[in-house]
């Protein structure tokens, strides 16, 4: 979804949740036949330094004991949901959304109806797809751009389209190496790091105030990444709850690398859901 220019004066997302309810965390997924790896990333593109965003991105850790972030009393800020691209998966938007209001509360952000008081747009993107390297972006950030960032020209036609994140077709990456006789390019391009089956849960930040002036070329002010590797038998519902407890104490944070932490069971108690519609004009794709 990408809003226009025109419309940005009266920015509110396509349906505004005002959430209240009771959200425990505890315990409940099917076992699969082995853990699950969950892979955490997250970038504060607007607060982290240039050089500790150059480290992350030039040579980012790979981090299995995660020391969590210490607990700093941050100033409450308001936000309001939007869908992303949508994915395969069993569970609704307002079921993901649900899963993000308690974590994303203890970090003292938190949804609202009140749209004098929203201050940030929380773009979410879930469910399935095939992907390659579950990490945080480094360019490509503003807006229009959505999890995938649109490329400008490219060596490969549309049915072979590369990503060094998100990967592509690897057979047709190698037939198109075979025609082309650059011999090594895809091996190059895949770097030993092939493109498989995820599931992912991602939530980028955008600043309302920068949407207003500077629309689709808005900057992320942070993404945090969460992924997880799908296992044959095992539903996104299986994992979702245990992907955004691990993350919780990263969004809107910055890690030195990809964090990654293996599930347990648990289950999840959710209350019930107040949605409100506002009635705007909404933008066009």
């Amino acid at each position: 979804m990408i809003f226009k220019p025109q419309y940005l004066k009266q920015l509110r997302p396509l349906a505004m949740l005002a959430l209240s309810f009771g959200l425990a965390l505890a315990s409940h997924a099917a076992t699969p036949k082995r853990a699950n790896e969950i892979v955490v990333s997250s970038a504060n593109y607007a607060e982290a330094s240039p050089e500790v965003l150059a480290k992350l991105f030039r040579k980012p850790a790979d981090l299995t004991n995660v020391t969590p972030p210490p607990a700093t009393e941050k100033p409450a800020r308001y936000y309001q949901f939007l869908p992303s691209e949508s994915l395969s998966a069993d569970l609704s938007y307002s079921d993901v959304c649900k899963l993000l209001l308690s974590p994303l509360a203890a970090k003292n952000l938190h949804n609202t109806a009140d749209q004098a008081k929203v201050e940030l747009i929380l773009r979410v993107t879930f469910g399935e797809t095939r992907w390659r390297d579950p990490f945080v972006r480094k360019d490509n950030l503003e807006w229009s751009h959505g999890l995938i960032p649109k490329k400008r020209g490219t060596s490969l036609d549309a049915a072979q389209a590369w990503d060094e994140r998100a990967g592509g077709d690897e057979s047709a990456l190698y037939q198109l190496e075979r025609d082309s006789g650059v011999e090594g390019m895809a091996d190059r391009l895949i770097g030993g790091m092939n493109t498989e089956d995820y599931y992912l849960i991602v939530v980028d930040a955008f600043e309302v105030a920068e949407l207003k002036l500077k629309g689709n070329k808005t900057p992320r002010a942070w993404t945090t990444f969460i992924a997880v590797p799908r296992q044959k038998g095992v539903k996104f519902s299986d994992v979702a709850v245990k992907m955004i407890e691990k993350a919780a104490p990263y969004f809107g944070e910055t890690l030195t690398g990809k964090a990654r932490f293996t599930d347990r069971e648990g289950s999840v108690k959710i209350g019930d859901l107040n949605i409100i519609e506002d009635n705007v004009a909404t933008p066009k794709k």
